[in-house]
């Protein structure tokens, strides 16, 4: 992340599991770090893949939750995709 400041060109990639066909997106743009809102993110994303009644996963939330977060936030100049 302290590279971004010299220059903030990124780019991300998600793609299927191999075994699955093969399919996938890239986003490329300007990166900045945004300190405001990267622990409600945590928590919405938390409550979206995790099973919080279960006290392993509510814990690690509430040690998330006390560490200095940030958003890298990439914002698209180029997109995209490939489905097979």
């Amino acid at each position: 992340m302290r590279r971004l400041g010299d220059d903030p060109r990124a780019s991300i990639i998600v793609a299927a599991p191999m075994g699955e066909r093969e399919r996938w997106v890239s986003v490329s743009g300007r990166a900045a770090l945004e300190p405001d809102g990267a622990h409600e993110l945590a928590a919405r994303l938390a409550e979206r893949y995790w099973d919080l009644d279960d006290p392993a996963h509510s814990g690690e939330l509430a040690g998330i939750q006390t560490m200095d977060l940030v958003r890298l936030v990439i914002r698209p100049e180029q997109a995209s995709r490939y489905l097979m």
